[in-house]
């Protein structure tokens, strides 16, 4: 019996995430044709590597919050470097002094704090923060506005990882109810990766962040 689902990683073990073709997956965990009804992606946001920056097995968080500040640099906060290795140093420099440590990664309460002082580095009034329990329209708001967020999680596919969300598409199929897929950029690969939030069970973050108004 395959221990995965269709357009799913064979490591996700028909788990919450690790999917990377969306239809295939969805066709086949809920079993028969599903049709897109929404669907939503910010782009501009680069897929970096965990792996390429200093302390790389335990840097996730930091890598996610790089990827944003860049993003945010292409849209009018110029002040904020384009190269990601400076802005993964001004991050980790912050981080440090918020009990982030190369051998236990960044502890899930300070990520908005970095993230604000973050902000502060660079002289712009923007801001962060962080909820722990949630629903759908909580990561929706976040998308729909063009803010990209860190999602951090405590057990499952990722655990004790952070990702950043991008996008999500929306599925449905007469008499059922909608399944919706979250796009996000992982830091292990350059590729988008879905995660179900229908079989969404697991403790964890999503961290928004807030650039100032122009």
């Amino acid at each position: 019996m395959e221990e995965h689902f269709a357009g799913q990683l064979e490591t996700a073990k028909k788990g919450y995430a690790g999917i990377i073709n969306p239809q295939a997956y969805v066709d086949d965990r809920y079993h028969g044709h599903w049709t897109v009804k929404e669907e939503k992606r910010i782009d501009g946001v680069p897929a970096l590597l965990q792996r390429t920056f200093n302390g790389g097995k335990n840097n996730c968080t930091l890598t996610s919050i790089t990827a944003i500040f860049r993003y945010y640099h292409d849209h009018g906060y110029a002040s904020i470097p384009d190269d990601v290795f400076t802005i993964q140093q001004d991050a980790r420099d912050i981080a440090v002094r918020h009990f982030f440590k190369d051998e236990k990664g960044t502890p899930p309460t300070r990520i908005s704090t970095i993230v604000t002082k973050l902000w502060d580095h660079y002289g712009y009034t923007g801001h962060s923060s962080s909820r722990y329990l949630w629903k759908w329209s909580t990561f929706e708001r976040e998308l729909l506005a063009n803010r990209p967020f860190i999602l951090n999680m405590a057990n499952g596919f990722y655990k004790n990882h952070s990702v950043t969300g991008i996008g999500y598409i929306i599925y449905k199929k007469p008499g059922y109810a909608d399944v919706v897929l979250l796009e996000v950029l992982d830091n292990r690969s350059e590729d988008v990766r879905y995660i179900d939030f229908n079989e969404f069970n697991f403790w964890g973050s999503i961290t928004r962040v807030y650039p100032p108004a122009k």
